[in-house]
């Protein structure tokens, strides 16, 4: 180990010195810091408004008359910095800790202590010895996105987009942690001429590093990037199943355990829909499963995330707990002209109410019980 560094954070839209795109290219090639912009790009004109209902609607915190938030993400070039391939996080050589590359990290790790070196919560760095050093590389990949499925396609592939059309990925090599199947697949299908390099080790240094700020969760404020990705994916995943109907079950799910699921999914099942475990298939067999779907329903959960791989005017039924709010399906439907509708419902119910079984879930942190007579004339409505 070396002498320790203060570390600052760097937020950098704020921060870094702002420059049109040519000449961040030439920056970042000179090893220097800068931050530009694509173009401004909406894809939601003309999207459907979405829809509120169920019994808690009125505590729902956004406002359905207006559309969720649309951002630009800058394009970020810098210097010699330490990156942890597994966090997604940069921290350069002077001590600056990167804002948009480890706000998801701080989700696993508030003080960002699982980062080698950081301590006294993330105000000082120790750099490693003995990490391997790469001249230059694209990172991507937030901590978010080594797991959940919503990251990877919202926040991740955004990231490689932006970084492939401002072209800071030419002759760059582009960098991940190890992958697993499913993330090489949608890689595969976006960008199917490009090589990523994984890299097993707690740390590298490198000489000279880009990056887009779609790390820090693209998913709540998207943009057209997320349309062009799921055309790109779209264009090469397997032909549709020809499923109308499909829901998107939880019950191999520990977190959000939603009581009464089985009785909801047989009822759906007379209905028509397909009743699928999106954890049990692969990337591409989700995929597929969207292509001819009319409505897909499920609970809050990154499968939703699918969303984005439907026809246009499909739509989409997300089952809401209070304490488990969002609009960030909602924003995805409205890049890709897909109508959404929230069902919100009361949650958490008392733990003595929650069956022993699901208590002794690995990871389970609460459970909620929708009225089914309630839910399902709200899933009717949608067909």
């Amino acid at each position: 180990m070396t002498a320790p560094l203060p570390l600052r954070l760097i937020v950098e839209a704020q921060d870094l010195p702002p420059l049109l795109l040519d000449a961040l290219r030439e920056r970042f090639v000179q090893g220097e810091s800068g931050v530009a912009w694509l173009p401004a790009a909406d894809a939601s004109d003309g999207a459907p408004a979405g829809r509120i209902g169920g019994p808690q609607a009125s505590v729902w915190p956004h406002d359905i008359d207006a559309p969720p938030p649309v951002n630009a993400p800058a394009l970020c070039a810098i210097g010699e910095a330490w990156w942890f391939p597994r966090f997604g996080g940069l921290i350069g050589t002077d001590g600056a800790l990167y804002n948009a590359t480890i706000v998801e990290a701080r989700q696993g790790s508030p003080d960002l202590s699982a980062l080698t070196g950081v301590t006294d919560n993330a105000a000082r760095f120790t750099p490693p010895v003995d990490a391997p050093f790469i001249e230059a590389g694209a990172v991507f990949l937030p901590w978010g996105g080594t797991f959940n499925y919503g990251h990877f396609v919202i926040d991740a592939l955004t990231s490689l987009l932006a970084l492939e059309k401002a072209g800071l990925l030419d002759g760059t090599p582009v960098l991940a942690p190890p992958l697993t199947a499913w993330q090489r697949d949608l890689i595969a299908m976006a960008f199917p001429d490009l090589e990523i390099t994984e890299v097993d080790a707690p740390s590298v240094r490198l000489g000279r590093v880009t990056y887009a700020t779609c790390m820090d969760h693209f998913l709540h404020h998207p943009n057209a990037l997320l349309a062009e990705v799921a055309e790109r994916v779209l264009a090469r995943a397997p032909a549709g199943q020809g499923a109308r109907r499909v829901y998107l079950s939880r019950r191999g799910q520990s977190m959000r355990v939603m009581v009464g699921e089985a009785a909801f999914e047989r009822a759906l099942a007379k209905r028509g829909f397909v009743i699928v475990s999106p954890e049990t298939l692969s990337a591409a067999e989700q995929i597929a499963l969207m292509r001819d779907a009319e409505v897909v329903v499920g609970a809050s959960g990154a499968a939703l995330a699918n969303a984005v791989f439907l026809p246009r005017d499909a739509r989409v039924v997300e089952v809401q707990p209070t304490n488990f709010t969002s609009q960030w399906v909602r924003a995805a439907c409205r890049q890709v002209g897909v109508d959404w509708r929230g069902y919100v419902c009361a949650s958490p119910i008392p733990r003595w109410r929650t069956p022993p079984m699901a208590q002794l879930r690995r990871g389970f942190r609460f459970a909620y019980r929708p009225r089914l007579d309630d839910l399902l004339r709200f899933v009717d409505e949608a067909l």
